[in-house]
C-alpha cells in the first residue's frame, strides 16, 4: 500500500474530475483557444495533460508558459469554471510537488508535508500575478517552496531545527534558470545553492546538479542536522573541486589518504542522512 495518501487521493480525485460531462471540452476549449491544442475540442480530459506533455517536449518553455498562463488566468476567478482551471495546473504540477515534499519533510511524516505543499501550490495558483508571463512553471514551483518553507518552519515553532528550511523572507525569482527542462530541480538548486553559501561553501546554483548537487545536498543536511561541523564541510567541498590537490601542495599518496578518510566520513554521515529521510 502506498503511503503516499495524499498524492494518491489526488490522483483518485482527478479521475472523478476527468468522468465529469463537459469538462474535458471546456478544457480544451480553453487550450484551442490560445493556440496550446488543436483540433477536435470535444476530447476527454484525462488525455489533456499526456498530450500537453508530449508537446512541452517538443516546443520548450514557451508551450509551456503559453498554456498554463492561460489557464491560470481563469483560476483566479470565482465559480466552477476558476476551480476547475486551478484543479487543472495544480494536477500538472503534482510532480513538481512531490519532489518539494521529498525535499522539506527532514524527517517529518510524509503526508503532513504534502498536505502543506499541496494547500501552498493551491494557493499560488489561484493567486498567481498574471504580470509574470514568462517561466511559469518554475514561478509556481518557487513559490510553492517559499510558502510551504514558512508554514513548516511556523509550525516547527520557533526554536525548532529544520534542516530543510531555505529561510527566504522573499520570493527568490532572480538568478533562477527558468528555462531548465524540471523546474522543480531548478527551483531546488536555488535554494541549495543559498543554503551552501550560507553555510561558506558557496557554489553556482546552475552547477548544482549530479554529483555537485548530491554532494551539497548532503553537506547542507549534515551541518543541520549537527553531523558535521561547518568547517570540516567547508574543507570537504574544497577537496572535491578539479585541482584541489594541487592548491594543497600535497603529495599523491598524501592526498589519497585524505581522500580515504574523507569517503569514509561521508559514508557514516550518508548512513545517518538515510535513517533520517
Amino acid at each position: 500500500m502506498s503511503l503516499n495518501r495524499v498524492f494518491d487521493a489526488l490522483d483518485a480525485d482527478w479521475a472523478l474530475v476527468c468522468a465529469a460531462p463537459g469538462r474535458g471540452s471546456l478544457v480544451r476549449g480553453w487550450l484551442l483557444e490560445c493556440g496550446a491544442l488543436d483540433g477536435n475540442p470535444q476530447g476527454g480530459l484525462d488525455d489533456v495533460l499526456p498530450e500537453l506533455t508530449r508537446r512541452e517536449r517538443g516546443q520548450g518553455r514557451a508551450f509551456s508558459d503559453r498554456w498554463l498562463y492561460a489557464v491560470l488566468r481563469r483560476a483566479g476567478g470565482e465559480g466552477d469554471e476558476a476551480q476547475l482551471a486551478a484543479r487543472v495546473v495544480v494536477q500538472a504540477m503534482l510532480p513538481a510537488a512531490v519532489r518539494l515534499t521529498g525535499r522539506l519533510k527532514a524527517g517529518r511524516d510524509f503526508d503532513e508535508t504534502a498536505q502543506v505543499v499541496v494547500s501552498c501550490l493551491y494557493r499560488v495558483v489561484r493567486t498567481y500575478p498574471m504580470a509574470r508571463r514568462r517561466g511559469v512553471s518554475a514561478n509556481l514551483v518557487l513559490e510553492t517552496l517559499h510558502w510551504a518553507s514558512r508554514e513548516l518552519a511556523a509550525e516547527a515553532g520557533p526554536d525548532a531545527e529544520v534542516a530543510w528550511h531555505p529561510g527566504l523572507d522573499s520570493p527568490a525569482h532572480d538568478g533562477v534558470p527558468l528555462d531548465a527542462d524540471d523546474p522543480a530541480e531548478a527551483a531546488w538548486r536555488s535554494v541549495l545553492g543559498q543554503q551552501a553559501e550560507r553555510l561558506g561553501f558557496a557554489a553556482d546554483p546552475q552547477e548544482l546538479a549530479g554529483a555537485q548537487g548530491d554532494l551539497a545536498e548532503l553537506l547542507v543536511w549534515a551541518v543541520a542536522a549537527g553531523e558535521l561541523d561547518v568547517a570540516r564541510a567547508r574543507v570537504i567541498v574544497a577537496e572535491v573541486r578539479e585541482g584541489a590537490r594541487e592548491v594543497a601542495g600535497v603529495s599523491a599518496v598524501a592526498w589519497r589518504q585524505r581522500r580515504s578518510r574523507t569517503v569514509r566520513q561521508l559514508r557514516a554521515v550518508a548512513g545517518q542522512w538515510v535513517q533520517a529521510a
